[in-house]
């Protein structure tokens, strides 16, 4: 597949068919998207597909993948302040998650009203509460078992939140639903 001399090579092969997969996808249900319609739209050969990817679904699985890394990322930039006291506002310019699953809405409707990721509501929970659970352990002074509850709530109600705006087609920008998030949990405190 890929080895150390040509990873850069490789790196940027493998982003060309994820780009022409989401490109495929905002018009064609990934049911009806062939190998080759991916490789044409990345114009590349199929040969060069297989040396990187089993199949489609392989693909969609490397999208997948890093969709996760990068809400993973997003959270803990968005939230790791919001555990050094227990009573801190959040600002809601800090908070950069939102603007990511904006950023990426394509793809993440795409997955979740399609079923193409069947679970992708639980992945994406497990994802947000291990990057809190992360980014929040070494600040908190609180009972592991606090802070597992206390997570899992507020991973349930951003998942929901997400979940919302997912179900009404991002209709509302970022800045609004990261304003409702904030003034819900500023006001929780």
């Amino acid at each position: 597949m890929q080895n150390g001399t040509d990873s850069r090579s490789a790196r940027r092969t493998k982003q060309l068919f994820k780009t022409a997969l989401m490109h495929l996808l905002e018009t064609e249900s990934f049911a009806y998207i062939s190998v080759k319609d991916i490789v044409e739209t990345a114009n590349y050969n199929r040969k060069t597909f297989y040396n990187h990817y089993y199949d489609k679904f392989d693909l969609l699985d490397d999208v997948t993948k890093d969709l996760l890394e990068g809400m993973a990322i997003a959270v803990k930039d968005s939230f790791k302040h919001y555990q050094k006291t227990p009573r801190m506002s959040m600002i809601a310019s800090e908070i950069t998650l939102f603007d990511y699953v904006y950023l990426h809405r394509n793809i993440i409707y795409i997955c979740k009203s399609t079923g193409l990721e069947k679970n992708i509501t639980q992945i994406c929970a497990q994802t947000i509460y291990n990057a809190l659970i992360e980014a929040w352990t070494p600040l908190v002074d609180m009972p592991e078992q606090q802070l597992a509850s206390y997570t899992k709530i507020f991973t349930n109600s951003l998942v929901g939140t997400i979940h919302w705006w997912i179900d009404e087609k991002f209709a509302s920008p970022p800045e609004q639903i990261r304003a409702e998030f904030v003034s819900f949990y500023n006001h929780a405190l």
